[in-house]
């Protein structure tokens, strides 16, 4: 049975443009060309598993994954320049599929990511928190008691954290979990209730991460862009030392 092309409207188009934010995922070359102060199209829409295969292609792509059953499903095409697209489909190699396959999951991922952070809220007082380190010193120690008996982040964090944000975790927790505790117990005095509210905020968050079984690092990741875009928050750094203070405060990864 031979397949037959779908046309996307509008909204979908503008959809896949967006996911590569209408650049060619493979060589950057923008997908869009101005000409006598005109904007022309430089793209075709390309299925990453083809439309219809050749009997060579599908031995050379049977142990590949697939990112939807249906060809002409969105999931399955992406924008790519003219160039990129006759290269990509002639000859079709399982190489070059599967890098265009993570390609297109890692927007799908990024989208759907952005979808679940807009789902859940956080109290604006968070951007409380994450100003008051920005004038924190890391040589003050500061005297706020802990009110809990922290785990140890090292015994937290598994295999899928790479070494170099294990030890931004740590070097953030050693550094920062005593502003950022000590931010909460102010914000607390002033607005009782915030704080644990915030809390199970952050762990209602995470616990949508661990059912989508992300590794840890990109629930970390995950949770500092949400934290960082409902704050407001001036660097990436503030927003990594408060999402460290959950990882710590048990919050995260428990």
């Amino acid at each position: 049975m031979t397949n037959t092309r779908r046309d996307y409207n509008n909204a979908e188009i503008a959809a896949l443009l967006s996911q590569v934010s209408s650049r060619c995922p493979l060589c950057d070359a923008p997908l869009f060309y101005r000409k006598k102060q005109r904007q022309y199209k430089g793209y075709e829409l390309a299925h990453i598993y083809p439309l219809n295969p050749r009997p060579e292609e599908v031995v050379e792509l049977a142990n590949s994954p697939r990112l939807c059953a249906d060809v002409n499903d969105p999931d399955n095409i992406i924008p790519l320049c003219v160039e990129c697209h006759g290269k990509f489909d002639k000859p079709r190699t399982a190489g070059e599929y599967f890098d265009l396959y993570q390609i297109k999951f890692d927007a799908l991922q990024q989208e759907r990511q952005r979808s679940l952070a807009s789902q859940y809220p956080l109290e604006l007082q968070i951007a409380a928190v994450v100003a008051h380190l920005h004038s924190a010193s890391v040589e003050e120690t500061g005297d706020a008691t802990l009110a809990f008996t922290p785990k140890a982040v090292d015994d937290k964090l598994d295999a899928t954290m790479p070494p170099p944000t294990k030890r931004k975790v740590r070097n953030a927790v050693e550094d920062y979990f005593r502003h950022v505790q000590a931010a909460f117990l102010e914000l607390e005095r002033s607005d009782p209730g915030c704080s644990e509210l915030i809390f199970v905020q952050v762990k209602a968050f995470y616990l949508m991460q661990k059912r989508q079984g992300l590794p840890q690092s990109q629930v970390f990741a995950n949770l500092v862009d949400w934290i960082r875009a409902r704050a407001k928050a001036q660097t990436l750094e503030s927003a990594e030392a408060v999402a460290s203070f959950f990882i710590q405060n048990c919050e995260v990864f428990e």
